[in-house]
């Protein structure tokens, strides 16, 4: 056997026997005291996931003592899925009944093009000159700098990266047949906002005189007596057709005459009047050599900012029949509502009505109490009730960490306490079980869907005060859960004693494992001397044996 420093001068393996007897002194009582600080921390997890799984449970109490659970309304809408024509959100203010709806008109912006033939390619320059073009719908502007030579393509660009665009997408297309059509498109719906485009820029004739860029400056031979013969042309015609009475429901930017009284509404008359003093401008004839044609002669100075403007002498955008913007018009019970956007949420108290499809009938829609939210959130309660319960027997079986643990079995009895004593006033119900619960031998809930729905029937408005009224089953659930939860909790109380418990028996062991360190000093010290005092005997037992030897 090697024999270590410690016995070396007597050949004894005192550092062997110093250890052996240490460990004896040692070993059983670390052993001990760790086992006890594992069996607190142990509890400490165990009693940390307690504390999680009646957090958890409390949620689920919480959601059942909302106020407006029970106040809360459902739509029900006669309607496909797949095929949806409106949707419904309500609030609490909502009267329970029946609605009869109908989508007549989506709201929608607006799109505006260009003229067959203005434009043949994305590269034409549309500015000589620097100039600004404003963008106008409802009340959403924003402009643009337009610098000299700008393209078409380049414009197209600029309208799509501008910072302050409220959404306008300008676009190209080109037909195959050698025409390009520059077209913008805006978002803003709503009658009365479809989409204007008018521009600084200054406008010259062949000579370079600057010409008036407004709409109602028109070049004829004398202008004096032109418009006084426009004006009693106006007049007599005026005298001479029949007077419409303007009809309310006729906004400018809808397809469709809603009172279906006959004339074409104000807002048509006023577009085709509009297009009729546009066409008033006579195209300039250009002599070639098939003397019996003519064709319509480009502007005289070329294109301009006119050409990309609704606005101006020489507008070249317009909104196509059909594509201005317009408002989204609902019938509710025989009531025509109009709306800018297809959303209406001021129509019907306490609904947000959302018209996703035009109707070709009428579709019923029935407002009653939120049944189903009602039923989800008591289901929800007993799975989280079953949860926590299956966690605690769990917890608390034989050889489990918080077997016999007091705080345990009394939540468990308060609990089942709380379930089966009545809340609330006396009446129809007078505990959850009235509602389709059912609690079985072992301490789990059950739910029954079709006696709930019968208690349903029976007494909706006295489930409320049984289950989240001031008395009721939730409140006084939350109650009892609160003083388990929370930093003065016992929960937590209980884990703070454990941790002054661990800290103590640490200390114990500490200072137990410093005084075998100074019980080994003790044995080494003692050892050494004797190794010392042994190793003195064995030479003077040599030397006498060597005496010995000779004589």
């Amino acid at each position: 056997m090697a024999v270590g420093s410690l016995g070396a001068g007597s050949g004894i393996d005192l550092e062997s026997l110093v250890k052996q007897m240490v460990s004896a002194q040692k070993d059983v009582k670390v052993k001990l005291y760790q086992d006890k600080i594992n069996g607190y921390e142990a509890e400490f997890s165990a009693l940390g996931q307690v504390g999680s799984a009646i957090d958890n449970f409390k949620s689920s109490v919480q959601a059942l003592n909302n106020d407006d659970l029970f106040t809360g309304r459902d739509a029900k809408i006669a309607q496909k899925e797949g095929e949806e024509v409106v949707s419904i959100t309500t609030d609490n203010t909502a009267s329970n009944g029946s609605y009869a709806i109908d989508v007549n008109q989506l709201a929608k912006g607006s799109r505006i093009m260009s003229a067959q033939g203005l434009f043949s390619s994305a590269d034409e320059v549309i500015t000589k000159e620097d100039a600004q073009l404003i963008f106008k719908a409802g009340s959403h502007e924003f402009s643009i700098n337009v610098d000299a030579g700008t393209t078409l393509s380049e414009l197209r660009n600029q309208i799509n990266t501008s910072e302050d665009n409220f959404g306008v997408s300008a676009n190209l297309i080109d037909d195959g047949n050698g025409n390009l059509f520059f077209t913008a498109t805006s978002s803003i719906q709503g009658a009365g906002n479809t989409l204007k485009i008018s521009n600084t820029s200054i406008v010259r004739d062949e000579d370079g005189n600057i010409i008036d860029n407004s709409k109602d400056a028109i070049d004829v031979k004398d202008p004096i007596e032109e418009q006084d013969a426009v004006e009693k042309s106006n007049e007599v015609a005026d005298d001479a057709k029949p007077v419409d009475e303007p009809d309310e429901l006729d906004l400018e930017g809808d397809d469709v005459d809603f009172a279906n009284d006959g004339p074409i509404p104000a807002d048509e008359e006023k577009d085709i009047a509009e297009t009729a003093s546009a066409a008033d401008i006579e195209p300039v004839e250009i002599e070639t050599d098939d003397t019996d044609n003519t064709e319509v002669a480009p502007f005289a100075a070329g294109l301009t900012l006119d050409s990309v403007s609704t606005e101006g002498m020489t507008a070249g955008l317009y909104a196509p029949l059909g594509e201005e913007a317009r408002d989204a018009v609902i019938t509710v019970d025989g009531i025509q509502i109009r709306n800018q956007s297809n959303t209406f949420d001021d129509a019907v108290a306490g609904l947000s009505i959302e018209a996703l499809a035009p109707t070709d009938k009428t579709t019923k829609v029935d407002i009653s109490f939120d049944q189903k939210t009602v039923q989800e959130t008591i289901e929800a309660f007993v799975a989280s009730y079953n949860d926590m319960v299956g966690f605690l027997q769990a917890s608390t079986d034989k050889d489990a960490v918080l077997n016999g643990n007091s705080m345990i079995r009394t939540l468990q009895s308060s609990l089942s306490t709380q379930l089966m004593s009545s809340h609330g006033e006396a009446g129809t119900f007078t505990s959850v079980f009235d509602l389709g619960i059912k609690m079985d031998n072992k301490g789990m809930l059950s739910f029954n869907n079709a006696k709930f729905d019968d208690a349903m029937k029976r007494g909706y408005s006295e489930i409320a005060p049984m289950i989240s009224g001031k008395n009721g089953l939730a409140q006084s659930l939350e109650n009892l859960l609160s003083s388990y939860t929370g930093s003065a909790g016992m929960t937590n109380t209980l884990k703070d004693s454990l941790t002054r418990s661990i800290d103590n028996t640490e200390e114990t062991l500490e200072a137990y494992e410093d005084r075998m360190v100074r019980y080994e000093e003790s044995l080494r010290s003692k050892f050494a001397g004797l190794d010392s005092r042994l190793a003195n005997m064995n030479a003077q037992g040599g030397y006498l044996n060597s005496v010995l030897a000779k004589m």
